[in-house]
């Protein structure tokens, strides 16, 4: 019996080695800063690829045998500010040549580098984790960030160092007064690439961009748009035809790409769906099938998300999803779309963007998530 083939498309997270695929530009770019010690904000909308991004310059940076000391959280996924000093704290033990770990006993030099002393509690594998309790106050987590600066900035000297804040427009829920820190240990270790990537523009915009915020003018901005379809083709090719289920011909790869969308999360979205319906071969039908599928998986939060939005923001996704070309600002959009004029409309367009259910592209605003478009265009009982 033959083997199963392994599908050879991946999502759900950051994509790495021969999952990378378009950007080399950016590459480039963010690569060369961090070599240099400089630091870089990546904006762009969510899932076009930012963490991916970051880890394979970083990637690039091992291959050139220059042994990086990276430290990298996701503060969305902190909640809270114990989690995120502890966070980067486990991160922070287990950078490869860091000096604690050439000292025989090297968990108490390592605890022993900061102001405020850790709980250390060992996980089955024996690696140890660093904890602190839920009353953490600000002051002393800040102590905390300041001394892991510190201790990237001594890495630094010799070697890039790089501190990583994912989605950072999540900063001031943990600490308002974060940014401003970053800003300060920034002057204070030069030798440290500050990175931070986030996905809500609106957001970014009052830390980052805007005159007068914390960190405006810090960071060299690098803003990620859509990979072209150029590199997207040949590479859905090559994986496909890796998993030993090649695409019929590169129209049916192009229209993976008219489905999906130009999100790259999307788009390996539906080339995974699409190779699992096909037999030996990806056709227009098992991408549609891939299609139907992504849909059907989704429908109940499709559903209820529709459910909680109001009778005004329906009409509006409705109209967008079924006309992502459509002019929003006209009086005649307000019209169809029973509102009473376009301030109405740009309100609730604010509304829906902020939310993340519309973003705005070259043709105007659409739907961001394509499979909830189609939902959506198929209408009730669709």
């Amino acid at each position: 019996m033959a083997k199963p083939s392994r599908n050879p498309f991946h999502y759900g997270g950051p994509v790495t080695g021969d999952q990378f695929t378009g950007r080399t530009a950016e590459l480039t770019a963010v690569v060369s800063r961090l070599e240099n010690h400089i630091s870089v904000v990546l904006s762009s909308p969510r899932r076009y690829g930012k963490s991916s991004l970051i880890r394979r310059s970083c990637e690039i940076l091992e291959s050139r045998q220059l042994q990086p000391a990276v430290v990298s959280v996701n503060l969305l996924r902190c909640g809270s500010l114990p989690n995120l000093v502890s966070a980067l704290l486990r991160r922070l033990y287990v950078v490869p040549g860091g000096p604690w770990s050439r000292l025989k006993h090297a968990l108490p030099a390592f605890v022993h580098r900061f102001r405020l002393s850790p709980t250390v509690q060992f996980g089955l594998d024996g690696s140890p984790t660093f904890t602190f309790g839920p009353t953490l106050a600000a002051s002393d987590a800040q102590s905390v960030i300041a001394d892991v600066y510190a201790a990237l900035g001594e890495i630094g000297k010799k070697r890039p160092a790089v501190l990583i804040f994912d989605e950072f427009q999540a900063v001031t829920d943990l600490d308002p007064h974060l940014p401003s820190l970053l800003k300060a240990l920034a002057d204070e270790h030069p030798a440290v690439s500050l990175v931070l990537a986030g996905s809500r523009h609106h957001l970014m915009e009052a830390l980052v961009f805007d005159k007068g915020a914390p960190l405006y003018n810090m960071c060299q901005t690098i803003a990620l748009g859509p990979i072209p379809e150029s590199d997207w083709v040949p590479f859905l090719a090559a994986r496909a035809k890796a998993g030993r289920r090649p695409f019929a011909d590169e129209g049916v790869a192009r229209l993976v790409l008219e489905r999906a969308g130009p999100v790259s999360f999307d788009i390996q979205q539906l080339a995974f769906e699409s190779f699992l319906r096909a037999a030996t071969t990806i056709d227009a039908a098992a991408v549609e099938a891939g299609m139907a599928q992504l849909i059907e998986h989704e429908a109940s939060t499709y559903a209820e998300r529709f459910e909680g939005l109001s009778p005004g923001q329906r009409r509006v996704l409705v109209a967008l999803a079924g006309d992502p070309a459509a002019t929003s600002g006209s009086q005649a959009f307000a019209t169809s779309v029973g509102l009473a004029d376009p301030t109405s409309v740009r309100k609730t367009v604010t509304t829906l963007a902020q939310a993340e259910h519309l973003v705005r592209r070259p043709e105007g605003w659409q739907v961001d998530d394509p499979f909830f478009a189609a939902w959506i265009r198929a209408g009730p009982g669709g």
